[in-house]
């Protein structure tokens, strides 16, 4: 016998009695007690079938659709030094020509900035210390350094641990 079939048999069962206790009028007699508990067993659920192998195919699928979407890896950076100015060429910046020898201290934050691009990171302390050089550069100088700086940041190959500016 099922769960429902049963189910409805004690269900039929105490609404007859129950109306023929309302049409009697009187109380029904005690209701004997059964001498073992009854038990039933529990409703046996057939496991959900697993395809093994349709799983691992779209496991597969998926992999490969992330290695497919995955940017290309970015080479190692080769340390940046300062490119040579031409000779026999007219600068590019009128300014240029009337160029003032390089501050005494922006050899200092030059190698500052090129330690922390060749590390690839830039900390809180290396701003700390560039800003205490910064005041001491030419316009032209901070600006320099500031666009090495930026343009590493921006093209993801210098790991920013600095809340706020970088310098």
């Amino acid at each position: 016998m099922s769960a429902r079939q049963i189910l409805t048999f004690v269900a039929g069962g105490l609404l007859g009695a129950g109306g023929m206790w309302l049409a009697l009028g009187s109380t029904p007699p005690p209701a004997a007690r059964p001498l073992a508990p009854v038990v039933s067993a529990p409703a046996r659920q057939q496991a959900p079938s697993t395809d093994v192998e349709a799983i691992r195919t779209a496991v597969r699928q998926e992999l490969r659709a992330a290695e497919a979407s995955r940017p290309p890896a970015v080479p190692a950076p080769q340390p940046v030094a300062a490119a040579p100015a031409p000779k026999n060429e007219e600068p590019a910046h009128p300014d240029e020509a009337e160029a003032k020898p390089p501050s005494p201290r922006y050899g200092e934050a030059q190698r500052m900035v090129e330690v922390g691009l060749s590390r690839r990171t830039w900390s809180s302390e290396d701003r700390g210390q560039l800003q205490l050089l910064m005041p001491m550069l030419s316009p032209a100088e901070r600006e320099t350094l500031a666009k090495q700086l930026i343009v590493a940041a921006n093209r993801g190959e210098l790991k920013v641990d600095v809340a706020g500016p970088l310098f």
